[in-house]
């Protein structure tokens, strides 16, 4: 059902490591056994590795100019969510997960390190991977996109009488920048130039949504050979299941923040009852069960709902609180974050996992790491705890 990208990685690695053995040993190309098991899954721990690498590069590159960065600090923190356990175990086996995450974080890095033509090849490598990264593609796209409007808009503003008031609150910001945008656009020449350096700046990103949309129109849909297993459905427990995962994993990070969250309480009462509704509603008549999360004991998830989620009808409103806790927590994780991913990331989110039945912790790899890696590591004792 994926696109053979760690086929032709595996190829484009192991075939010349096989000529170059050939030529040592003299033996037949086709006698050397380059593509055994162990070789084959000894790729994914270098993979593995470079994805340690590219977590350092990514840290270094969104808090490195952030006062107490320390590289200790960088080096412990790429260590811990290299190890995120549904991640690291797929470094022993030969499967796409490890590749497709590695791909994606070389888009986001690439793109940080300010190459969008090179973070545009990486995003298309990361699709033939996993079709599904094309709403990562995406979400890098509208940061290079954004980043481009943001300096815009504040030129703009920096040349007229209203220069800008720099906000602190994420609405503040929203407000600042939807008032400036309506200010270019009034001018035609400027919302041209503006759409203008927004093309050139994606040209990259551009090609690649339109190559994928050819993809999908030549292949009838996003999945490859048998779709009967991954049909798209609108799944939005999804986005509760995935805040549970990021909370329980970072717990090192939220639970200090419970006093925090006992504030909000108790300055949101109304909020908080609105929300708590909606989460009870989608959990009541949106819960989906895949036929592997009812007959697949290979999977954690199998367990789970079996012996936890479905061990009473109550259960699962339980939870809810939890919910709410920890889409709380990753709120606050995003909050000192770029402008444009707090905005976007979201979207891509439902995008991600929404359309998906089965309750499996693979997807929830690479949005765990993407707001993972927006968290300054600032505390070795909360790391250490992690780890």
């Amino acid at each position: 059902t994926t696109l053979p990208g760690l086929y032709l990685v595996s190829v484009g690695i192991v075939s010349p490591l096989n000529s170059i053995a050939s030529m040592l040993t003299g033996e037949q190309p086709d006698k050397i056994k380059t593509c055994s098991t162990m070789n084959l899954r000894s790729l994914n721990v270098i993979f593995g590795m470079v994805n340690l690498a590219l977590i350092y590069c990514i840290t270094s590159q969104l808090h490195g100019l952030k006062q107490d960065y320390h590289p200790k600090l960088a080096i412990l923190n790429s260590l811990n969510l290299s190890l995120l356990p549904v991640l690291f175990m797929f470094n022993f086996l030969y499967y796409t997960d490890v590749v497709s995450t590695m791909m994606v974080l070389l888009t986001y890095s690439l793109h940080l390190s300010g190459s969008p033509y090179h973070a545009s090849l990486s995003g298309l490598f990361s699709v033939v991977c996993r079709q599904t990264n094309i709403v990562w593609v995406f979400l890098v796209a509208a940061l290079a996109a954004g980043q481009t409007l943001t300096s815009e808009v504040k030129h703009h503003q920096a040349r007229t009488k209203h220069p800008p008031t720099i906000a602190l609150t994420t609405y503040g910001q929203t407000l600042e920048l939807i008032h400036g945008l309506g200010s270019i656009l009034k001018s035609p020449w400027r919302a041209a130039k503006l759409t203008g350096l927004i093309v050139v700046e994606c040209l990259g990103y551009i090609l690649v949504g339109v190559g994928f949309l050819l993809f999908i129109k030549l292949n009838g849909g996003i999945v490859v050979g048998d779709r009967s297993a991954h049909v798209a459905v609108i799944h939005l427990p999804q986005l509760l299941y995935f805040s549970a995962f990021f909370s329980a994993l970072s717990f090192a990070f939220t639970l200090p923040a419970l006093d925090h969250f006992l504030t909000f309480l108790n300055k949101n009462k109304l909020t908080v009852i609105v929300a708590v509704i909606v989460m009870g509603l989608v959990v009541e008549f949106n819960t989906l069960a895949h036929p592997y999360l009812l007959a697949d004991n290979r999977h954690a998830t199998f367990y789970i709902w079996r012996r936890l989620l479905m061990r009473h009808w109550s259960v699962k409103f339980l939870v809810i609180p939890l919910y709410l806790a920890s889409v709380w927590s990753i709120a606050r994780c995003l909050r000192k974050s770029d402008l444009i991913f707090k905005l976007v990331f979201p979207v891509c989110l439902a995008a991600s996992l929404v359309p998906q039945a089965l309750l499996e912790f693979r997807y929830f790899i690479v949005p765990f790491l993407l707001v993972r890696l927006q968290v300054r590591p600032s505390s070795f004792v909360k790391l250490f705890v992690e780890l």
